[in-house]
C-alpha cells in the first residue's frame, strides 16, 4: 500500500528537538546527544512510513545531529587539544535557545491577538468564507510528535507475524475514515486507543491512523490532551 499526507502547519527539526527535550526534562546547556539522534531518527524513520512529507531541513538536522555525535566520539589527541576543544553542541544549542525565545514571544502574540479578536468592533466587517482556515487549530495542544508517540505505543503492542499471505487485502483510507466517523454517531468524543481496540494487524494500525490525520487536516476532528504523555481525545467537529 502507499499512502501520502501533507501536514504543512506543523513546525521544523528545531521544535522537535524541544519537544524531546521538554519530554525527557533535559538539561538544554547538556543534551545528550546519542540519545536524541536515536530519538530524532526514529521519529523520521516513523513519519517515513506513514508517507508524511518531510521537509528537507529535517533531513539536514539529522546530518547535523549525527555529525555532532561522530566528533563528540572522536578522543582528543593531546592535552593541547584538550584547552582548545570547543564542544561540538555549542552552535545547536544556540540555535534551540533563539528559536525558544522566538517561539515564546509567538505565543505571547497569538496570545494577543486571540484576546484581540474576542472584541467587538463594528467598525470591521470580516466576510468568513473568504478566510483561509488553519487545520492547527483542530490539534488544540497536541503536536503531531505527541500524536506518533501514542502510534508508536499501539504498534509495539501488536506482536510480530510468523507468517505472510501471499494475497494481500487492500484497505481503503477512505473506508477507515468512515468507520472513524460512524463511531461519532453515538458519542460525540472518542479516546485514541479506542479506535485501535481491535485491530490486530500493523496494516490496520497504520490506515486507521493515516485516516485519523486526514480527518484532523479537513477539520472534521478535533484532538486534545489532558497532561502529557496521556491518552489523547478526538472530537467530533460539527458542520
Amino acid at each position: 500500500m502507499s499512502y501520502q499526507i501533507q501536514l504543512d502547519n506543523f513546525a521544523g527539526p528545531l521544535d522537535l528537538l524541544l519537544f524531546f527535550i521538554r519530554r525527557d526534562e533535559i538539561d538544554i546547556m547538556d543534551i545528550p546527544i546519542a540519545t536524541v539522534t536515536e530519538e530524532y531518527l526514529t521519529y523520521l524513520e516513523m513519519l517515513q512510513t506513514l508517507n508524511v512529507s518531510l521537509a528537507g531541513d529535517f533531513m539536514v538536522m539529522a546530518a547535523t545531529l549525527m555529525r555532532i555525535k561522530v566528533k563528540m566520539l572522536l578522543p582528543s589527541l593531546s592535552e593541547e587539544d584538550d584547552e582548545e576543544f570547543e564542544d561540538p553542541r555549542t552552535a545547536l544549542v544556540h540555535q534551540l535557545l533563539e528559536y525558544q525565545r522566538y517561539k515564546k514571544a509567538a505565543g505571547n502574540l497569538s496570545a494577543m491577538n486571540d484576546l484581540e479578536s474576542r472584541r467587538f468592533h463594528p467598525s470591521v466587517i470580516r466576510n468568513v468564507s473568504d478566510t483561509e482556515e488553519d487545520p492547527g487549530f483542530y490539534l488544540e495542544d497536541v503536536t503531531l510528535f505527541e500524536l506518533v508517540t501514542l502510534f508508536k505505543k499501539v504498534l509495539k503492542q501488536i506482536p510480530p507475524a510468523v507468517h505472510y499471505d501471499v494475497e494481500r487485502e487492500e484497505i481503503q483510507v477512505k473506508e477507515r475514515v468512515a468507520m472513524i466517523l460512524s463511531k461519532f454517531v453515538e458519542k460525540s468524543q472518542i479516546m485514541f486507543s479506542e479506535l485501535f481496540s481491535n485491530f490486530s494487524s500493523r496494516q490496520d494500525i497504520i490506515v486507521t491512523f493515516v485516516a485519523i490525520l486526514e480527518l484532523i487536516r479537513d477539520g472534521q476532528v478535533r484532538v486534545t490532551q489532558k497532561k502529557l504523555f496521556e491518552d489523547i481525545l478526538l472530537e467530533r467537529v460539527e458542520a
